[in-house]
């Protein structure tokens, strides 16, 4: 019996003396850990009693319609009957055969005492009779979420008793087991019931539809509530999930948990920081024949300075890359695969043919451009460490699963793993509804009833599409692309994003509409709040309002003890000429007023497009002043093959002053860049009116 338990288990098959052995040694481990009657127990669980039926739980259900402790002696000595020749002895095809096998085994219980004779005969008096149940096998297609329990217990099981994959789906199908499932039944329907319907998916030029994924789970237990793993009706048993099953790049959905949280939670960063959105290096095109600024924001501009609330809520790539500078490769990766459980990530591997590859570099962490990718269960799992106070919850399909007796064979107990500080969490929250209130998940409409927080992501040449997102009541992942990477680029709209509102807000609906208080997303109170000059992060000064574009001040939030204690020195006031330009020494006061500038000491390679660059500012000595209009007045400080960088403007604000004209006459130039009559200034302290929104 113990070696039969091993063959079943192992799945190991082949003739051969060499496998006798390792039955025999394992036969033998077993003896030594478990008793006669738990060895037996494991035995009737994973026989084959014939017509797809592996353990006398589910045969019992299928040739009587009853549990196993409902079952007579004479049913239950037909079930015995089978196990020494399911294809001959099985009640249902083979009657005969299985009743004179059956009459045997009660002969011999009788003989041995397990039984009266009282018993024995009524029993081989007592007709059998099947109540063939067969249900769940008339092809019908099961669900995305049960398909995906089975697959979580089956490697549960093999990891848990070392069987093999053949055995524990056995086990799982035929065994007689009780799932505790977690899933929530309407929130499953209704996700189901979404991406059953065409109209919800785009259809693109060449009058296909991608395929797309979505899972939703509690943000305060780690339960997978509901999941689907493909668009349309799902048409099979166990097919592809792309959901638990396929590996995806992120694109930008990544940089909340690689870069942005470990970043402030340990003190690298702070939500006013400020990086400059400028190039990280200069590579030259494939060909050669120029030099072009890595990395590219999605937008295609260079903003200039930049802090990181703007960043994340635009996905500004530049500042993700400088931030993972200061915070550390290692860091990133090590947080995110040991702390968040993105085990698909790739460390370091070496392909067939000798390519080297691996995921601890700033396009996958930054970036979101891995080897191959995360499942989408893992990402969004791992969002449960913004959503849950910093507790990283992991995920679980099942509670627990038991045998035909009531015994538990496994277990999925909550264990939240604390990964972030709760004030990290709660700014990460807050900049994260930046992304939904202002930034490129502005779009999502169930925010007006329920506090949202999202990012989303899109890989090179739009072959990806992401949202996550959560609310105080759930964490939501929605991918969307084609099994095989496909150019999206023609895609106006995020279908991701439409796919998460639309699902969030029918699983949100019961609560919206059951007049009990909405919950928020509170403020930890190891969090404040403070006003700062988003050019800096610091606290506001007299240059920061005289700066030329307008309010400069923001509110943010800081883990208590680092908001801003310090002035801002990135502001300085410069003299302006009334008429346009940074005025020389020789203008008279009369006629100049103060303006606000950014210090930047930029030099670049090539010319590049940078939005804050005319209102930018370098010490010049009065000889290098020049006054060329589409270029900073400091300009002459740069040689040959040196650029400071220009904005998209007629002629630059900060522009050198000129009171010559050609002829030699003086005179003032009355044009501003924007094409309008400039009022010369009658109070010499005073500032023009220069605002100028074009660097959005």
């Amino acid at each position: 019996i113990t070696q039969q338990v091993v063959k079943n288990i192992t799945g190991y098959s082949e003739y051969s003396i060499r496998r006798k052995l390792q039955e025999m040694i394992f036969a033998s481990a077993i003896e030594e850990k478990l008793s006669k009657s738990e060895i037996l127990e494991l035995y009737l669980n994973v026989i084959n009693l014939a017509h797809g039926n592996y353990g006398v739980g589910s045969a019992s259900k299928y040739y009587f319609s009853k549990d196993v402790s409902e079952l007579t002696l004479n049913e239950c000595a037909a079930l015995a009957a089978i196990a020494s020749s399911p294809s001959n002895l099985d009640p249902q095809s083979n009657a005969s055969s299985n009743r004179a096998r059956r009459h045997m085994i009660l002969g011999l219980m009788l003989e041995q005492g397990y039984i009266t004779q009282e018993e024995h005969d009524r029993a081989v008096s007592e007709e059998l009779i099947l109540n063939i149940d067969d249900t769940g096998r008339n092809g019908q297609a099961s669900s995305w979420y049960v398909d995906m329990a089975v697959e979580d217990i089956i490697s549960d099981l093999c990891t848990e008793y070392g069987y093999d994959r053949q055995s524990a789906s056995d086990l799982v199908y035929y065994g007689g087991l009780n799932i505790y499932l977690a899933v929530d039944p309407g929130i499953q329907s209704a996700m189901e019931k979404y991406f059953a319907d065409e109209s919800n998916f785009p259809l693109h030029s060449d009058g296909t539809r991608a395929q797309a994924a979505a899972i939703i789970i509690d943000s305060k237990t780690g339960d997978i509530l509901g999941v689907v793993g493909a668009r349309g009706e799902k048409s099979g048993g166990r097919i592809l999930n792309y959901a638990t099953q396929a590996l995806h790049a992120t694109g930008s959905v990544i940089k909340p948990l690689s870069v942005y949280a470990p970043a402030i939670d340990s003190d690298v960063i702070n939500y006013a920081s400020v990086f400059d959105d400028t190039p990280v290096s200069f590579e030259r095109t494939s060909n050669g024949s120029a030099l072009v600024g890595w990395p590219r924001n999605a937008n295609g501009v260079y903003r200039g300075l930049t802090n990181v609330r703007y960043a994340l809520c635009h996905s500004t790539n530049t500042v993700a890359v400088k931030v993972l500078q200061k915070l550390g490769i290692d860091r990133s990766f090590d947080f995110l695969q040991n702390k968040l459980g993105m085990k698909s990530l790739v460390p370091s591997a070496t392909l067939a043919d000798g390519t080297r590859i691996s995921d601890k570099n700033p396009v996958a962490l930054a970036l979101g451009q891995m080897c191959y990718g995360v499942t989408v269960r893992e990402l969004t799992a791992a969002y449960s460490a913004l959503a849950s106070n910093g507790y990283y919850n992991g995920y679980r399909s099942y509670f627990k699963v038991t045998d035909a007796s009531g015994a538990t064979i496994l277990s999925r107990e909550r264990n939240p793993q604390r990964v972030i500080g709760s004030d990290t969490a709660c700014i990460m929250t807050k900049l994260l509804q930046g992304v939904v209130s202002s930034g490129t998940a502005r779009s999502i409409t169930l925010d007006a009833f329920v506090d949202c927080a999202a990012k989303t992501g899109s890989t090179q040449h739009d072959c990806d599409k992401w949202t996550v997102g959560y609310t105080p009541y759930y964490i939501c992942g929605v991918w969307y692309g084609y099994e095989t990477p496909k150019d999206m680029t023609e895609l106006k709209r995020n279908p991701a994003l439409s796919l998460w509102d639309g699902l969030m807000t029918a699983a949100h609906e019961d609560i919206i509409h059951s007049g009990e208080p909405i919950r928020r997303f509170e403020l930890d109170a190891g969090v404040t709040g403070a006003v700062y000059c988003v050019d800096s992060g610091m606290l506001m000064t007299e240059a920061c309002n005289a700066d030329a574009r307008g309010d400069r001040s923001e509110y943010g939030y800081f883990k208590r003890g680092t908001e801003p204690t310090h002035s801002c020195d990135t502001h300085v006031l410069v003299r302006y000429d009334a008429n346009g330009g940074v005025a020389r020494p020789d203008c008279p006061d009369s006629e100049c007023g103060f303006v606000g500038l950014v210090r930047a000491d930029r030099s670049f390679p090539i010319p590049l497009t940078v939005s804050d660059a005319q209102y930018t500012y370098r010490f010049t000595p009065y000889e290098l002043h020049s006054h060329s209009s589409d270029a900073p007045f400091y300009s002459s400080l740069y040689g040959d093959g040196e650029y400071p960088g220009t904005s998209i403007a007629d002629r630059q604000f900060n522009r050198g002053c000129d009171l010559t004209h050609d002829d030699g006459e003086t005179s003032r130039d009355t044009e501003n860049q924007d094409g309008d009559i400039e009022s010369p200034l009658t109070v010499p302290d005073s500032l023009p009116d220069t605002e100028d929104q074009q660097h959005e």
